[in-house]
């Protein structure tokens, strides 16, 4: 086109992805789900006192 040579382009490599992690042990899965389950229960006694101290 204008008789320059082409730029190089640089090829990046980048590393493999990481394997998949491994699932979680019982002892994690009872953390994170009894985590979630308790706040849920707290909310709703939170709720349930509101409700009765705002009427």
């Amino acid at each position: 086109m204008n008789g320059e040579a082409p730029e190089k382009r640089e090829v990046e490599h980048y590393a493999p992805p990481p394997d998949e992690l491994p699932p979680p042990t019982f002892r994690q899965a009872l953390v994170g789900y009894g985590s979630i389950i308790l706040a849920l229960v707290l909310l709703g006694v939170l709720l349930g006192v509101l409700m009765r101290v705002l009427r």
